[in-house]
């Protein structure tokens, strides 16, 4: 039997699942980062990079292997934000780089990650309670996050 056009539209969240968003471009155009989930019905995004230069496109952060497979666990804060936001997806939903695009700052589970975008590097900062909404200085150097 057929999947209907109710149900499908359901399941893909309106056809946005696996469509690319919250573009990032370097200054000097040579990478984009976004987020896009791996297919129309996944509902995890992750963190990409696109190199113009050489059309690679490569996935810099994903939150099934930073949460070693473990289901996301939502701050209430960060709950609250989705809502507030009407996010229905999860894993890297919101990200923030320095001024290069050389680094990007996000929170999964409530805990920090930083993404060294070139170098195709995840590194978890460890903090004293959960994270929501982290951003990079514009240098890199420093990480803000309430």
């Amino acid at each position: 039997m057929a999947t209907t056009f109710p149900r499908q539209h359901a399941r893909t969240h309106r056809f946005t699942l696996g469509a690319p968003r919250a573009f990032a471009v370097s200054p000097d155009g040579a990478r984009i980062a976004f987020l896009r989930s791996r297919h129309g019905t996944d509902l995890a995004h992750l963190l990409w990079v696109h190199e113009v230069a050489s059309g690679r496109e490569y996935p810099a952060a994903d939150p099934v292997t930073l949460l070693e497979g473990a289901r996301e666990e939502l701050s209430p804060e960060e709950r609250a934000r989705r809502e507030r936001s009407r996010e229905g997806t999860a894993g890297v939903v919101a990200y923030a780089t320095d001024r290069s695009v050389e680094l990007a700052a996000f929170a999964l589970s409530g805990r920090l990650f930083l993404a060294e975008l070139l170098a195709g590097s995840v590194r978890e900062i460890p903090t004293p309670a959960p994270v929501v909404d982290p951003r990079p200085s514009p240098d890199g150097r420093l990480v803000a996050y309430v």
